[in-house]
């Protein structure tokens, strides 16, 4: 293990660069801890794991009711969630017309009228989207160069954006998947995979981005007054 310098020895400069590396280290390695935890709770129930590997602390039966106490399907008031069509305006519109002729007689059927309409809904051509910034610069009569500047979060020749980072954090951390599985939707779903140094630092990213809000968060509940519990009279 590496030995930490003596911080009476290093300058203020070399004590922030220090406490930057520190920080990082945790953010990865609470990313780390996160995935190894979600790791060991998988069974054969939430994963491709067999059945014979989930040693003693097997999980408990899915279901304990008896057959016969609830219908099978949606219970009665249960609000269903059928596709239903509701969007007034789609997004694309094919109309299937008729022939122009009778088919008995031969004659011109004329213009034609909407008779029923069907909506499909589906999910349209997922692919990654490439953003190049350019720079440009002009000369004054003087001589003088003015450049433009690229934005702040443009920092690397290529890089990924930000809402491709925040895919992958959502699957990594919210979806729980290994950060291997992670890059593979990333490549499956948008032709974007991502290596796992690249999800490791979307997520250490997120957590430094997100920590003011998690800590807003937390002392809210602090401050929160604690309610008197009732005891329940038996």
């Amino acid at each position: 293990m590496q030995q930490l310098p003596d911080l009476s020895t290093l300058s203020s400069t070399q004590r922030d660069a220090l406490t930057l590396e520190l920080w990082t280290m945790v953010q990865t390695l609470t990313v780390q801890i996160n995935e190894l935890q979600a790791r060991r709770n998988l069974n054969n129930r939430n994963s491709s794991k067999p059945p014979s590997s989930d040693g003693p602390n097997k999980p408990q039966p899915q279901s304990l009711r008896k057959a016969g106490q609830r219908p099978v399907g949606g219970q009665k008031g249960h609000k269903g969630h059928t596709l239903s069509q509701e969007v007034a305006e789609p997004n694309v519109l094919v109309t299937h017309a008729p022939p122009e002729h009778c088919d008995v007689c031969h004659g011109s059927l004329g213009q034609a009228s909407v008779m029923e309409s069907r909506q499909v809904h589906d999910l349209p051509d997922l692919r990654y989207q490439v953003t190049e910034h350019r720079v440009l610069q002009a000369i004054c009569n003087c001589g003088k160069t003015h450049r433009g500047a690229f934005p702040p979060n443009v920092t690397a020749a290529v890089q990924h954006g930000p809402r491709a980072k925040a895919a992958a954090v959502y699957l990594s951390q919210y979806q729980m998947l290994p950060l291997k599985r992670t890059g593979q939707v990333m490549g499956d779903l948008f032709d974007m995979p991502m290596s796992e140094a690249t999800i490791l630092s979307a997520n250490a990213e997120a957590a430094q981005l997100l920590a003011p809000t998690v800590t807003a968060i937390a002392q809210e509940l602090v401050n929160q007054p604690i309610q008197p519990t009732t005891r329940l009279r038996r």
